[in-house]
């Protein structure tokens, strides 16, 4: 990849819409349940299918609850359904006390009315009571030992609604169940699709959303998923033609723009990423999200200020902890690319929109943030000031431990001293310096230790200490190898050879 995209993937920038996995499935299928086509694929048939269905109920009494639910339903209104509901409830209760099985077919009718109706009530207690009596009887009615194992229908709805209890792996069972069944229908690829989706198994998912959409391509949602499954496959040419298809349906669909955005960025076209994020702002639709995405784009293509206006307005857009980290993220982004006055507008309005709301972690990181661009601004003492205060709070930060060891190691020295003085000063601070280095060298985290060993190192070769050098360039390759660091290291082992000889 060239560089552009690189520092994108590097800083974190790029995760592309709609690939994440359960935070993305089930918000898309549960949009999918509000659709005429689900209603029809729910609610089914009233007929017998043999060999997937176990047959009209024989029990006289069966018979004649179930012709007048059927005239109940005729009339289409709520409150018949709800009278179905409670006819159902009535014999399948008698049948209790009379310690007589109910047909599976009369339970796979109980359990999906049961569905419907907790669908049409408000009341959250009585839903749940809905739900859970439909469970009940559609996995009395699959019951190997009291029911009809093969009845298909019941595996469905009972898949259905595992799922939107969000218990997928469940759902998953009975979904692929009803497949070996002989179900075609693109409602049950289609859900199981994005079950494979949530789970990882991106190739079954895959092959699930395309037999759904070979049955029925106007199921958008599954299109989407689709969509989603080729990006986190990085098959960025494929998803960016299927957000084509699905912008041409809903155009002003903000969601399907941002993905399109993201596979440009990741096919390296950062103009037409570019001008999608423009059309979002255009729109109307420009989020949080979207906002950071193209102060990214803009950063990357050297756009300094552009950048810095998208990353202030994105962080005065709302006051979302969960965007946090993304903020403060372009505050370091900015300081990355030498933009420290920029940086310190970003790290300024964080800490004016999150006042009063920062957690004490927050607080730290934004510190020491703020210190390490003072400290590129040349307001050194200041921040070392900030730094201590902070180490005293928190003694294995590692940002902090890092920021002290490079104030040290580059702080100026008053040159009206004699040079005597500027050299014991000088000493000192590198001394101190090393301190901090050595502290930040037994963290946990595995980052922080190679680079203060590579900073003690950079430092040892300034007090010409090579051999010190070596083994901490040595310390630093152990934990983690960098071709780079190698090629430093054999240049300080040769300047070790000649002077040797």
């Amino acid at each position: 990849m060239k560089r552009i995209i690189t520092f994108i993937i590097l800083a974190g920038v790029f995760v592309p819409a709609f690939a994440q996995k359960s935070s993305e499935v089930t918000p898309v299928v549960k949009a999918f349940y509000a659709t005429e086509a689900w209603n029809k694929a729910f609610m089914g048939y009233w007929g017998v299918n043999p060999g997937v269905e176990p047959g009209l109920p024989e029990d006289q009494e069966e018979r004649e609850v179930l012709g007048t639910i059927r005239d109940m339903l005729q009339s289409g209104t709520d409150a018949d359904m709800q009278a179905a509901v409670s006819a159902l409830s009535a014999l399948i209760q008698q049948q209790r006390r009379d310690n007589l099985n109910t047909s599976p077919m009369m339970l796979q009718i109980a359990g999906t009315l049961e569905m419907r109706v907790a669908d049409l009530t408000k009341d959250e207690t009585q839903r749940k009571l809905h739900l859970t009596r439909a469970e009940a009887y559609l996995k009395q009615a699959v019951d190997p030992n009291v029911g009809f194992p093969n009845f298909l229908r019941a595996h469905k709805n009972l898949a259905n609604l595992l799922f939107r209890g969000e218990k997928p792996q469940e759902a998953r069972v009975h979904f692929v169940k009803a497949v070996e069944l002989g179900d075609r229908d693109a409602v049950t690829f289609g859900l199981l699709g994005a079950i494979y989706m949530d789970e990882g198994k991106l190739i079954a998912s895959e092959s699930s959303l395309k037999n759904s959409l070979m049955i029925n391509p106007n199921i958008l949602e599954f299109k989407q998923l689709l969509g989603n499954v080729l990006l986190q496959q990085e098959r960025y040419a494929e998803a960016n033609a299927i957000f084509s298809e699905l912008l041409q349906k809903r155009p002003n669909e903000v969601n399907f723009w941002m993905a399109q955005a993201n596979c440009y960025i990741a096919m390296e076209d950062i103009d037409e990423a570019a001008r999608i994020l423009e059309i979002i702002r255009f729109m109307g639709g420009a989020n949080v999200d979207s906002l950071m995405l193209l102060g990214d784009v803009y950063i990357n293509k050297d756009m300094i200020e552009e950048a810095t206006e998208l990353y202030l307005a994105a962080v005065t857009a709302e006051t979302n902890q969960a965007k946090l980290p993304g903020f403060i993220r372009s505050a370091e982004t900015l300081n990355n690319f030498a933009a420290y006055d920029q940086g310190m507008q970003v790290v300024d309005a964080i800490n004016k929109q999150f006042a009063g709301q920062l957690s004490t972690e927050d607080e730290i990181d934004i510190l020491s943030l703020q210190a390490e661009i003072n400290i590129s601004l040349g307001k050194g003492k200041e921040a070392a000031e900030n730094l201590e205060e902070l180490i005293k709070r928190d003694p294995f930060n590692p940002r902090a431990l890092l920021s002290l060891a490079r104030y040290y190691t580059d702080a100026d020295v008053d040159t009206s001293l004699s040079e005597i003085e500027q050299d014991l000063i000088e000493s000192r601070n590198q001394e101190q310096a090393i301190i901090y280095y050595e502290r930040a060298q037994e963290l946990d985290d595995e980052m922080s230790r190679v680079r203060a060993y590579i900073g003690e190192a950079q430092l040892r070769v300034q007090r010409d200490e090579l051999d010190q050098a070596a083994d901490r360039l040595e310390d630093a390759q152990q934990i983690r190898y960098q071709d780079n660091v190698q090629a430093y290291l054999d240049q300080i082992r040769q300047a070790l050879k000649n002077q040797n000889r």
